[in-house]
């Protein structure tokens, strides 16, 4: 039998009194959500941030995306129902992880030394690359955040913009250079709209997906960031409270098994990811957690 986690079980945490109130309503609604309480049905919920093509919700109010999809697929043969929770502010993730907020994160949050320090990652769901968001023309010319950077020495006026605790946000600081941090990724698009950033790091699927409808802008061709010559690569998967072994092992047992298979290409390819995009096997958490990166760099682009 599946262990429960603190806040998963939202179908059997409902209180006496909210049970009492659904009967007293009567109509179908309220048969339906006993149904499904005697099914004995257990939801897990988990925060997304709302950036395409990895988790969102549509203007249906249906929750939707790769990540989502990936978790709907697991979390279901582990025996849950998936519940997306809007976590607009990138930085409460996983602060509000350990709060037990919610159960898990879904959002392609990059694997790093430093999350790992505070959140238990997942094996590699999603590799990625940086692109930019810059104005029609690219005016600086920039193709990625080493160009950036030698624009900026070179005394040009440039406002970078990057999520403010995205791994973007990391290359950057290794950099040297100054950016303006952002909370999502709506946040950085309406920074280079609105005039008020000149470039926007992200992961490139993402910035591809925003752009399509916007005006004014283009994104730059994906590029795996060379941080002093070595290739930074970045992974991401879905994050779970640090102690919370039991669920994260069987949902990396149910991950391994589509990864085996090619299922797991199926089900992300829908919202545009590609082969290049599947993390190689033998690249784990644990060596993004250590930050060893010298597994990665056989990798070709």
């Amino acid at each position: 039998m599946m262990k429960k986690t603190s806040m998963a079980v939202r179908a059997g945490a409902v209180s006496a009194a909210a049970l009492l109130a659904l009967t007293a309503c009567g109509g179908d609604d309220a048969e339906s959500d006993d149904a499904a309480a005697d099914s004995g049905e257990e939801t897990i919920t988990v925060a997304i941030n709302g950036e395409e093509p990895y988790s969102y919700i549509t203007e249906e109010g249906e929750q939707e995306g790769a990540t989502i999809a990936l978790a709907e697929e697991i979390f279901g043969e582990m025996g849950y129902e998936v519940e997306a929770e809007l976590v607009p502010d990138w930085d409460s993730l996983i602060p509000g992880l350990g709060a037990e907020r919610y159960d898990a994160v879904s959002a392609g949050m990059s694997i790093t030394p430093e999350r790992c320090a505070e959140a238990s990652f997942a094996e590699p769901e999603i590799m990625y690359t940086t692109a930019l968001l810059v104005e029609e023309g690219n005016p600086y010319g920039v193709e990625n955040l080493n160009d950036v950077a030698e624009a900026m020495e070179s005394g040009e006026d440039l406002t970078l913009a990057t999520l403010s605790s995205g791994i973007e946000a990391t290359y950057v600081e290794e950099l040297g250079i100054d950016a303006e941090g952002v909370g999502s990724a709506d946040d950085g698009m309406d920074m280079v709209t609105g005039g008020r950033a000149d470039v926007f790091a992200l992961t490139a699927i993402s910035l591809s997906a925003m752009a399509e409808d916007a005006e004014g802008v283009e994104v730059t061709e994906g590029f795996v960031h060379d941080m002093d010559g070595t290739l930074q690569y970045g992974a991401g998967s879905t994050v779970f409270p640090q102690g919370d072994t039991e669920l994260l092992d069987e949902y990396n047992e149910h991950l391994a098994e589509l990864k085996e298979s090619g299922e797991l290409l199926e089900i992300i390819g829908e919202y545009g990811f590609t082969e290049a995009e599947i993390p190689p096997a033998d690249l784990t958490a644990e060596a993004l957690c250590e930050g060893d990166l010298e597994s990665l760099q056989d990798i070709e682009d």
